[in-house]
């Protein structure tokens, strides 16, 4: 094996590493806006109430066809 050989292979090893760590951190860092929009989202839909304690509404479902 050459030098020429042995560089070109260190060369694709270092980019396919650096490439890698590229990937992870952008997964990361898209999990983490991800996450935080979400949680925006979330804060942002206030609490639904029920119109009154006896109502009924959307305790039954007829799924009859």
């Amino acid at each position: 094996m050459d030098l020429s050989s042995v560089g070109a292979t260190l060369t694709a090893e270092t980019q396919r590493q650096t490439l890698e760590k590229v990937n992870v951190s952008l997964l990361k860092q898209s999990q983490d806006q991800q996450e935080k929009t979400i949680g925006q989202l979330l804060e942002s839909v206030p609490p639904v109430q029920a119109s009154s304690l006896e109502s009924t509404l959307g305790q039954h479902v007829d799924i009859r066809i």
